[in-house]
């Protein structure tokens, strides 16, 4: 929600000065990055227990989601949003960073034999 409500403001609400080049591309590569793996920590318990093949499910699902919703809010900026362009370079950040937040989310949860008991899943 919070990025279809970020990607949705129009462009005289954003900075006129030019950022850094590449400022933007990294909040779109942070927030796709925590997309991502928000989206996995809903299939943390099953993903645990149902072994690779649902593992590589998971993942590949949330990529899928990742990628269908980055490329949408770029459209929805180009065609409904006054002052703003959808960019192909800002929807391969959104690529990037939720595949980076898939592989973070691999790597975080690999090694736990029981996430039911983590204090922090209750």
């Amino acid at each position: 929600m919070i990025i279809l409500l970020l990607t949705g403001l129009p462009g005289s609400y954003l900075p006129k000065a030019k950022p850094l080049i590449g400022l933007d591309k990294l909040a779109h590569l942070i927030m796709y990055l925590g997309f991502a793996f928000i989206t996995l920590w809903g299939y943390r318990q099953p993903y645990q227990e149902q072994g690779k093949a649902y593992q590589r499910k998971a993942i590949m699902i949330t990529l899928a989601i990742s990628l269908a919703f980055g490329a949408l809010t770029e459209v929805m900026q180009h065609t409904l949003i006054p002052g703003r362009v959808g960019s192909l370079y800002d929807w391969i950040a959104d690529a990037i960073g939720s595949l980076i937040g898939a592989v973070f989310f691999y790597f975080f949860f690999r090694n736990r034999n029981n996430l039911k008991n983590q204090a922090f899943c209750k």
